[in-house]
């Protein structure tokens, strides 16, 4: 396995996916109530294990890149752009079980005094998916996959279109 093969954004994706899966075993949504707690990990959550094996399968094509797996060409789509969708994508949903919290199945809280609590491993697996979308981001704009405003090929090295 050589790493040198990887560029800057690759190793960031990598580092990043692996991070994520080790977080997803930290407690990430619970409740509590008169001095009781109880919390889950992202294993219990359906968006959030979602996220975890997508950013799995992510760093899983990082480390068979670094093994010298080559991946097929995919005609007009670019890896670069599908790995910055996906990653967009497991940010999204981490982000939005941040905003909702634990589910409680349509029963109502309201004046139980029972509170929803979002615990530390929600907050470091969206740094994670943070990471994921910089790394694809980075990936993107090294192998020159990206529109000239977002970072691309800038200058002489896009071809105008004819008059």
């Amino acid at each position: 396995m050589d790493i040198n093969k990887l560029n800057t954004g690759e190793k960031v994706m990598g580092v990043s996916g692996l991070l994520l899966l080790v977080f997803s075993f930290f407690p990430w949504l619970g409740f509590s109530y008169a001095g009781f707690s109880a919390s889950k990990s992202a294993w219990t959550f359906t968006l959030c294990w979602i996220a975890v094996v997508l950013g799995v399968v992510i760093a899983g094509l990082v480390i068979a890149k670094a093994a010298g797996v080559d991946v097929p060409e995919l005609g007009n789509l670019k890896w670069a752009h599908i790995l910055l969708g996906v990653t967009t994508f497991v940010f999204l949903l981490i982000l939005l079980k941040l905003i909702v919290g634990p589910s409680t199945n349509g029963i109502s809280l309201a004046g139980t005094g029972v509170s929803k609590d979002r615990k530390i491993g929600i907050f470091l697996g969206l740094l994670a998916s943070l990471g994921l979308v910089v790394g694809a981001y980075l990936n993107a704009k090294e192998t020159g996959d990206l529109p000239g405003p977002l970072g691309g090929a800038k200058g002489d090295s896009a071809t105008p279109p004819s008059a």
